[in-house]
């Protein structure tokens, strides 16, 4: 069992992530009907973590549903309170340094009292073990004015291969604020990895720069990347398929031995585009705010 936290997910190229795209640009500030409920679930979200974070089933369990259902990535679903606190329980057991951040994503409003959550959830466990990823979905009703959890799903990843990636093979380019991203990658000959560059200009200046390589895990079978900074800082990452996007969630040091991590979205347009966005970033343990998306276009065709 694994309540509401993730398989495997990943990033490399966590330089570009950390030292940064622009910051997304924030809309001016416009009254919309259903703000107070969506503050609402995002702040339940906000709770549910802390109390993961405290080991505190009880708590969690009284943020659903007499009758709510929460349907595991292993694909077990728990009926009930009294059945989700003792899932959540037996976790806290099994996994005491076990630590999530969420990030939300979307609230959406079907009805008046009825709202869909969708976001990213990442945890982490102990020591240098590379943080993971997964996407979940969350029912929420109103009971008694209060926004309760009913249903929730939490996606888990599938068995990812390196052949998925053979489509993004070649070189990719995109505007990113006053500079440039690219992005290369490509294979050599029938070695079990793929390989790339990646660059971002300033004003025409190189701003960021380095190499990496993708392969399957031996060790787990999961798809991992290794990236290596032009100016000496270094990482590794996980990397998992959602639909026609790959969440990457990164964790590395800068050349000066900062320690950096994001979670990352590569996004397929279609066959010739790509979006890039790094969003929950931090450096040196302190949060920075996301990047804006940058929309990339296929300018060399790659092959094995």
């Amino acid at each position: 069992m694994n309540p509401r936290t993730c398989t495997a997910v990943a990033v490399a190229l966590v330089a570009i992530a950390a030292v940064g795209l622009p910051a997304r640009q924030q809309p001016p500030a416009e009254a919309k009907p259903r703000d107070a409920d969506r503050d609402a679930i995002v702040q339940s979200a906000k709770a549910f973590a802390d109390a993961f974070n405290k080991g505190d089933a009880r708590t969690i369990a009284a943020m659903w549903t007499a009758d709510a259902e929460f349907h595991a990535p292993s694909g077990k679903i728990f009926r009930g309170r009294a059945a989700i606190e003792a899932g959540f329980a037996d976790l806290f057991k099994a996994e005491p340094q076990a630590k999530i951040d969420v990030v939300v994503e979307a609230v959406r409003f079907p009805a008046a009292d009825l709202a869909i959550e969708e976001g990213i959830l990442r945890q982490t466990r102990h020591g240098k073990d590379l943080p993971t990823s997964t996407v979940y979905r969350v029912t929420h009703v109103r009971e008694g004015g209060q926004w309760r959890m009913a249903v929730s799903d939490e996606i888990a990843a599938g068995v990812d291969r390196l052949d998925d990636l053979d489509w993004l093979l070649g070189e990719w380019k995109g505007k990113a604020g006053d500079g440039e991203m690219t992005l290369t990658f490509g294979r050599d000959g029938k070695k079990p990895f793929v390989q790339g560059k990646f660059t971002r200009t300033e004003k025409g200046k190189e701003a960021a720069a380095g190499t990496f390589r993708i392969a399957a895990d031996p060790e787990t079978g999961r798809l991992r990347s290794w990236h290596f900074d032009d100016d000496g800082g270094h990482g590794q990452a996980l990397w998992v398929r959602d639909g026609n996007r790959w969440v990457l969630d990164a964790a590395g040091v800068l050349g000066d031995g900062t320690p950096t991590a994001s979670v990352n979205v590569l996004g397929r347009v279609d066959a010739d585009a790509i979006t890039w966005r790094s969003i929950d970033r931090t450096l040196a343990g302190q949060p920075l705010p996301d990047t804006v998306p940058v929309r990339l276009t296929r300018v060399v065709a790659g092959g094995k």
